[in-house]
């Protein structure tokens, strides 16, 4: 029981680092990143985890496939928790979309699933930044620094979280456990 009891703390505060990694980079180095995808993404059409290896040319990023991997998952799921996601009716396999404005600039995340999943960003078409600017499809844009600033107040609350003591209770109320009790 005590080996079981192990790996699952273990695996719990495994996912709390890398889940505090992912919002460390994106609240510190966001919108320096964001910056250089757009660069990035303007210069090639698209990017993702594997270009940084197999690109040629190689991307220009002060970053690694992991934080560009942060980006991208951070982004599709605050888009998807905010706005929802429209699809490309075009593609063939199941997806979902997502598109960020910063300074003026417009970035798409595209997500397909089949036997996995893959995301890169891309540029948007001329017809989509004018259907995002001039239609009602306009509410799936989400502007970067919003989600900068919510990233920072699930850190802010996740500070307060954390800080607090950590009691459990019992399901019927009658009394408390402490964390390591038996």
């Amino acid at each position: 029981m005590k080996n079981t009891e192990f790996k699952v703390t273990s695996l719990l505060e495994e996912y709390k680092r890398r889940d505090e990694e992912r919002r460390e980079f994106i609240i510190h180095e966001g919108c320096t990143a964001i910056e250089e995808i757009i660069k990035e993404v303007n210069q090639r059409g698209s990017l993702n985890e594997a270009d940084i290896y197999y690109g040629i040319p190689k991307p220009q990023l002060s970053f690694s496939d992991v934080e560009l991997g942060y980006m991208l998952t951070s982004m599709m799921e605050y888009a998807t928790n905010h706005v929802g996601n429209p699809v490309d009716e075009e593609c063939e396999l199941e997806n979902k979309l997502a598109y960020f404005e910063y300074k003026d600039e417009i970035v798409q995340i595209f997500e397909v699933y089949g036997q996995g999943t893959d995301s890169w960003f891309l540029k948007p078409s001329d017809d989509t930044v004018y259907k995002l600017y001039n239609t009602a499809y306009g509410v799936y844009l989400n502007q970067f620094d919003d989600f900068i600033n919510y990233t920072i107040n699930k850190e802010n609350e996740s500070k307060k979280v954390s800080s607090s003591p950590t009691i459990l209770n019992d399901i019927t109320g009658r009394y408390t456990v402490g964390r390591g009790s038996k």
